[in-house]
């Protein structure tokens, strides 16, 4: 029994090897003035709720773009109006090719500025220098590769407490947060916020061609990595944020499976292996309650519980009192997993925002 109870503490122990570290982009560094040669390209499909927060949350910003791009994929609920009424560039994606990625390269083909910032149209920035920080960052590492932040998890509802252990496993799935740091290779970029140079996406054709179903943020990444380019990942905590499925329970069920599993093989087997042990040792903890050891079942429960505060702090504005009964998550998480090899390798499609995906 006393085993049992030593397994479950290197589980305990794997939760830090695998989120060791989460880089931040703080402060400026100088005090230099950027130009505004950089284009915010942002793919939006029925973004009319969430959109206006983001084009505001530019407006506010200490430099400005030198021009914002809309590429609207069909909507249907007047999102290209409302990015004209506040002075966005709305092109319509009315090409063979629809989704995300076909969205991104027709706003870049259309960019005129040396830079380009590509944004989900639920994120916003969260301070008034958000973008001169993301900007001094990206020159203080050369210009060159893909720079890309995972923003910060806005929660409202109850419901979407449930996103903790997903938000937590999307960065430590990346493969560079861990112990080893980035010994290991990226396996891939943050969707939502990709900065990168006008001459290094063509040079590796961007956005180009890719098939529908398939994880752009990712391809886009591979693509950078094989032509040389290095990969810069960070947390977005205090410069940008995203409220995630604010629609409701089911919006955050679709949004969660619909390449879960996909991605999980970009994963280092070292770090999947971490993630493995660490969520199994979460639930096994509950079920040491009922050994002689109980006590020392108490003791990493609660050591588990003071982990998830912590790694909820780096990823969004999780309440605390939610994670003293962190197993439900941890459950919660494996059974949308499992949803999502089932609708990855057997019913080999997904719905999204009306369109049903095959994979």
């Amino acid at each position: 029994m006393l085993l049992i109870m030593i397994v479950l503490f290197v589980a305990w122990l794997s939760g830090w090897c695998i989120f060791y570290r989460l880089p931040f982009i703080t402060n400026l560094t100088s005090a230099k003035r950027f130009d505004t040669n950089v284009s915010i390209i942002i793919p939006v499909r029925n973004e009319a709720n969430t959109l206006p927060k983001l084009l505001q949350s530019i407006q506010r910003q200490t430099i400005q773009p030198r021009e914002i791009i809309v590429v609207d994929d069909d909507s249907t609920d007047g999102t290209a109006e409302i990015a004209k009424n506040l002075d966005a560039t709305v092109f319509s994606n009315d090409r063979e090719q629809h989704g995300k990625a076909a969205a991104c390269w027709l706003g870049a083909t259309k960019a005129q500025s040396e830079h380009f910032l590509f944004l989900d149209a639920d994120t916003f920035f969260q301070t008034d220098n958000s973008l001169e920080r993301l900007l001094n960052e990206y020159e203080k590492r050369g210009n060159s590769g893909l720079l890309s932040l995972q923003p910060f998890h806005q929660t409202v509802r109850f419901y979407e407490q449930l996103s903790f252990v997903f938000n937590v496993v999307i960065l430590v799935g990346l493969n560079t947060f861990s112990v080893l740091g980035e010994k290991l290779k990226a396996a891939g970029a943050f969707g939502p916020c990709i900065l990168c140079s006008k001459t290094d996406y063509f040079q590796v054709d961007g956005h180009k061609d890719m098939p529908s179903g398939i994880l752009d943020d990712m391809a886009l990444a591979n693509r950078f990595q094989k032509a040389g380019f290095p990969i810069h990942l960070y947390g977005g905590k205090e410069l940008i944020a995203f409220r995630m499925y604010p629609e409701g329970f089911k919006q955050l069920i679709q949004g969660w499976t619909k390449d879960f599993a996909t991605a999980s093989r970009a994963t280092n087997p070292f770090i999947l292996l971490g993630v493995i042990l660490w969520i199994s040792g979460g639930v096994g903890s509950v079920l040491a309650f009922g050994m002689e050891q109980w006590p020392l079942a108490l003791v990493i429960y609660c050591l588990y519980v003071l982990q998830c505060i912590v790694f909820a702090k780096r990823v969004g504005n999780f309440k605390p009192i939610f994670l003293f009964v962190f197993p439900f998550f941890f459950i919660f998480f494996l059974f949308l997993f499992l949803w999502s090899l089932i609708q990855t390798y057997l019913l080999k499609s997904v719905t999204w925002k009306g369109r049903k995906i095959k994979l």
